[in-house]
């Protein structure tokens, strides 16, 4: 009998660490006509892009604040500074958007090509020369920043396929393309180091690379099946030998899923898990699960969230976006948002 209650207590589903809430308020009413394609959190509000093109500035509880009809096609990506006083967007329509959220500022940029990453100089509204670095289809990385008498874009590197994920973290700029990813110092304007794609990695195009920058120094990557932790550390300088930034990878593993998000979480990793059932073969998807491990991949716990229209969708129709200072994160399908902390 010791047995069994023992079989049953293990039975038993350990309570998850985190509680889900769908966002309501303005929110099912905007996705009741548009599609979500990208989200961007700050400690001020929540900004959702749409596949129709337009930019919701919404509360922590979902009600609409402002909206900008910024593109004519899918929002790719967007990105705020860190005060909270502009939203940069980009598109398929080859264009990248920059707001004023407190201002009736507006600025447009126009490229040949279909726009599918971006990050805002953190500092953006409190320098003059006002940076952002951009990516897509043009297969450049490009950082455009004001003159005296215009704008203008610079190309920090280019030719290894589309620029697929941008993040920036104080001077530190990481982007993805099809070898793997790179930094690139903007204080001293220096490449520092390419991280590669593990050989037999799914196609880069198939699936979204995630970067998240933890710290102004530590980044997390996620991308298709594979996690790499990157810390930039620095070389003092002796005889000579000016100091010099280094990447050192402080963890690389591979998961039995694909990577559809990722966010810290004190010392543990959140992944969103896009799971595939073998035996089920293609044309029906399963329920995306938020996992909680530990940084070698210990699986602490496991929630399949039950997203609209889950059984349709692929790894690259959802995202994760968190406010680390809370441990709110922020799960996004085309058709809800869902709040897990």
């Amino acid at each position: 009998e010791e047995d069994e209650e023992d079989e049953e207590e293990d039975e038993e589903e350990e309570e998850p660490r985190l509680k889900y809430q769908r966002l309501g308020n303005s929110v099912p009413e905007i996705l009741k006509t548009e599609s979500a394609s990208s989200v961007h959190v700050h400690e001020k509000f929540v900004a959702l892009g749409t596949h129709e093109g337009w930019i919701y500035i919404l509360d922590f509880n979902g009600n609409e604040i402002r909206r900008f009809g910024a593109h004519t096609a899918i929002v790719n990506d967007m990105s705020f500074d860190r005060p909270g006083e502009f939203i940069a967007s980009c598109s398929d329509d080859g264009t990248v958007v920059i707001n004023g959220l407190y201002s009736a500022e507006c600025e447009s940029f126009t490229y040949q090509r279909p726009v599918k990453a971006l990050a805002l100089d953190p500092k953006f509204s409190r320098k003059g020369n006002r940076q952002f670095a951009s990516g897509g289809l043009a297969q450049q990385l490009l950082l455009n920043e004001k003159g005296w008498f215009s704008n203008k874009d610079k190309v920090v590197h280019s030719g290894e396929g589309p620029i697929y994920s941008v993040a920036w973290a104080d001077s530190l700029i990481a982007w993805a393309n099809d070898m793997g990813v790179k930094i690139f110092d903007n204080a001293t304007n220096k490449r520092i180091t390419y991280i590669d794609r593990p050989e037999g990695s799914a196609r880069p195009d198939l699936f979204r690379a995630h970067l998240c920058w933890e710290t102004k120094s530590l980044l997390l990557i996620g991308w298709a099946d594979f996690v790499k932790i990157a810390q930039v550390k620095e070389r003092p300088a002796r005889e000579g030998v000016a100091a010099a930034k280094y990447v050192e990878i402080l963890a690389f593993f591979h998961t039995d899923f694909y990577i559809s998000g990722l966010a810290p979480l004190g010392d543990l990793l959140v992944l969103l898990a896009y799971v595939v059932d073998e035996e089920q073969g293609a044309g029906k998807a399963e329920r995306p699960e938020l996992r909680i491990i530990t940084r070698n991949n210990d699986e602490l716990s496991s929630d399949a969230l039950s997203m609209h229209g889950f059984e349709r969708l692929t790894a690259k129709d959802y995202h994760l976006a968190h406010l680390a200072a809370e441990s709110v994160f922020y799960i996004v399908s085309p058709r809800d948002i869902v709040v897990a902390r």
